[in-house]
């Protein structure tokens, strides 16, 4: 994907309305990681772009009824819907970013030293400086993003990119579009697992399957549906140009 560098300011208020925004390349709808062939019920487009002080990041997502119920920093805004950034720079699959924003434009950043390793540390880090807005239309929701590279320093790079640079990135989406009340069906029943009989555990196992069969996992560079997103084989390439 290329990464346009900014023509004019940025102002991070949801609405996309600057120069820069119109010029940057999209990256067009991100496909189903379960399923790359059918197209999404809920379609999302994003575009990057980039001047000497931020990465900015924008996400257009098709959705009437958008929801969030979490209200704080490092809440576990996976667990309902968001969209999220993964930043690997140096493209070793370790030490990489990882933002997402829900709806309602609470932010959870982590620190990942590789896949599977855990929140609990990840989730102490912070993006410093970080700007986010979420803007709501008849159609959907647009999530704005800015993060400072000299916040990302601890990911291996504290400076802008040079033109030419390539960075490994994840670009993703989760919808669910069950709501709150099946969100709250679903913690019920993983709740009761944890101390349920093997049968139980089965048949818990076969509903959950059933509530979460409609859930949307877009991505960008579509990852392995076993792996999630934190599939860093997958992460795809982000090249910054400066065409002004």
């Amino acid at each position: 994907m290329l990464a346009r560098h900014a023509v004019d300011a940025i102002r991070i208020d949801g609405k996309l309305d600057e120069a820069s925004w119109a010029l940057a390349p999209h990256v067009g709808e991100i496909g189903l990681i379960d399923d790359p062939t059918r197209r999404p019920k809920f379609p999302t487009e994003a575009t990057v772009i980039w001047d000497d002080a931020h990465l900015y990041v924008a996400f257009a997502c098709t959705d009437r009824e958008p929801w969030a119920r979490m209200k704080n920093r490092d809440d576990r805004l996976w667990e309902e819907e968001v969209v999220e950034v993964f930043l690997d720079p140096d493209g070793d699959g370790h030490n990489y970013a990882e933002l997402e924003a829900s709806p309602h434009n609470v932010v959870v950043d982590l620190l990942i030293p590789r896949p599977r390793s855990g929140v609990n540390n990840a989730i102490r880090w912070d993006i410093a400086g970080l700007q986010t807005a979420v803007a709501r239309h008849a159609a959907g929701w647009i999530a704005e993003i800015a993060i400072p590279w000299k916040s990302l320093a601890d990911a291996g790079v504290s400076a802008a990119p040079k033109p030419g640079d390539q960075w490994r990135a994840g670009l993703y989406r989760i919808k669910r579009p069950g709501g709150p009340a099946q969100a709250d069906r679903i913690a019920a029943l993983v709740a009761e697992q944890k101390n349920a009989s093997a049968k139980r555990k089965a048949q818990i196992d076969a509903r959950l399957k059933e509530l979460r069969a409609d859930d949307g996992y877009s991505a960008w560079s579509l990852t392995r549906a076993e792996r999630d997103f934190h599939d860093r084989e997958r992460f795809w390439y982000l090249q910054f140009l400066d065409l002004r």
